[in-house]
């Protein structure tokens, strides 16, 4: 590909030397660079990756993309084809695209944000769109599915909730080589904010909810929102919002649409009948979630396998993107109906007389929701088993430890992924503010904490496993060790 049509698009503050020569490939890693490639270099959060320049020019690049100018960049006194452009990152994303051919311009992208909820949203939307026929794919925390052009449904491992730019474009490249038309998609507040998305039009944006989450990257709160509303800002002119109307945030993401100029005002969900779509006649049972789903097209009777409050309303988001592509109703009841999200309340069934449920609950807003839920179902006791992460929001950890000590009969508090932390430092705040009278142990193995939590059980109990749900790793000092929650529970179990 030529380089003035890799760059189609971008904003190019200055350039140096020929645009007319052909790149072999493009990277923003210094040590994959080979001989033709363009190397695009930003600014990081702790790496400049314009002091690797001397380097990619040694391996044979032929061109690099920087934010700074050139005056300033070591060379070594080698003449070079020098773009510079205002930033690095959104630059990737915008390549990316070009050299893919700009597939997400063939599809009908829908992006889901919030806090909390994005994973099972996007399960219940991809099943719903799957039920009615339509072409569809799936790209989120727990895998990326689709079916191919033989009919074959795949699914793809995920290492981001958002994939880095070229492995997005890769795959809305092989989604349109295999024909599908919409695409459901996860975008996470990081993602969003790293430009991951840029140049994206999103025919379709849903919000879940909003609480804290990510300060150690975002720092505060009103930045955390802000890339949320990024979404919204890429949402094209005649594309549709869908947003719950019970957050407290939601007035600043109609105000939001209402800036970009958005067409059709906003598509409200909730639990109260002031929202456009709202839930009646709910009834939870211990596998089951029935209610009655009051839409402007009718009531609609939905269960649900997933359990909890919280799913009603990653329900009512995916009805409504229903509604939005005229999906027959049957077919948004059998989407609704079979969707089992992976780690997302899941039930560890080996037969034996009391509950032990597997979550991904790792925020104080997502614990409270999925104990909440068990305590619903729990006929005696609710034992939780949680922790939290290192290297990441430390202020949630008392947050946590008091909404377990709160509802949770019985706390065992242990590692999560402590990556470069010492496990014990982490306990240790997540304790720092109990109640006097919380029943809890601390268990820094996490192996041990399950088996204890497990073993503890008796019969109409409900345990909480809650923390890392599909993952299945364990990060400790920057390794990833083989761990699974579900494996670890349904062994000792069986």
């Amino acid at each position: 590909m030529k380089l003035h049509e890799l760059l189609r698009g971008l904003n190019i503050t200055t350039s140096s030397g020929s645009l007319d020569i052909d790149i072999t490939g493009v990277v923003s890693d210094n040590r994959k660079v080979k001989l033709g490639n363009a190397f695009v270099c930003y600014q990081g959060i702790s790496v400049d990756s314009h002091t690797f320049i001397p380097d990619a020019l040694q391996k044979g690049a032929a061109v690099v993309i920087g934010e700074k100018p050139i005056t300033t960049i070591e060379t070594h006194g080698k003449p070079i084809t020098y773009v510079q452009v205002p930033c690095g990152r959104r630059a990737i994303s915008l390549i990316a695209a070009n050299w893919h051919g700009n597939p997400a311009k063939r599809l009908k992208l829908i992006g889901i944000t919030g806090t909390n909820g994005k994973t099972s949203t996007a399960h219940l939307i991809h099943a719903i769109l799957k039920a009615s026929g339509r072409k569809t794919a799936l790209i989120g925390t727990v895998g990326h599915q689709y079916t191919n052009a033989q009919g074959k449904d795949k699914t793809l491992p995920a290492s981001l909730t958002t994939p880095d730019a070229f492995a997005l474009h890769s795959l809305f490249q092989q989604f349109t080589e295999d024909g599908v038309e919409y695409v459901t998609m996860e975008t996470s507040s990081q993602g969003l904010a790293l430009q991951r998305l840029a140049g994206l039009t999103f025919d379709t944006a849903v919000f879940t909810n909003f609480t804290q989450d990510h300060l150690d990257y975002h720092q505060t709160m009103e930045a955390y929102l802000k890339a949320k509303l990024m979404l919204f800002e890429q949402l094209d002119k005649t594309g549709v919002a869908i947003l719950n109307s019970d957050s407290p945030v939601a007035e600043h993401i109609v105000d939001a649409c209402k800036v970009s100029g958005l067409q059709t005002p906003p598509t409200m969900y909730g639990l109260g009948e002031k929202a456009d779509l709202y839930a009646e006649d709910i009834n939870f049972s211990h596998n089951r979630l029935a209610f009655t789903a009051a839409t402007p097209g009718g009531r609609i009777p939905v269960k649900l396998r997933l359990l909890g409050e919280y799913n009603l309303y990653n329900a009512l988001a995916a009805i409504a993107v229903g509604f939005r592509y005229d999906c027959p109703i049957s077919a948004i009841q059998e989407g609704l109906a079979t969707t089992v999200v992976p780690g997302r309340f899941e039930l560890i069934d080996q037969g034996q007389d009391f509950a032990v449920i597997v979550d991904y609950a790792h925020t104080p807003d997502g614990l409270e929701n999925v104990l909440t839920a068990a305590k619903r179902v729990a006929e005696r006791n609710l034992i939780c088993v949680f922790g939290c992460g290192g290297d990441r929001d430390n202020g949630k950890r008392p947050k946590m430890g008091n909404i377990s000590a709160q509802i949770a009969d019985y706390s065992v508090i242990t590692s999560d992924n402590p990556r470069t932390e010492d496990p014990d430092d982490i306990i240790t705040q997540i304790v720092s503010n109990l109640p006097h009278d919380t029943k809890y142990m601390c268990i820094s193995e996490r192996r041990d904490a399950i088996h204890h939590a497990i073993a503890m059980a008796k019969s109409g109990d409900v345990v909480v496993i809650a923390g890392k749900g599909h993952e299945d790793y364990q990060e400790i000092h920057g390794k990833r060790f083989p761990f699974d929650d579900r494996v670890i529970a349904s062994d000792f179990l069986g």
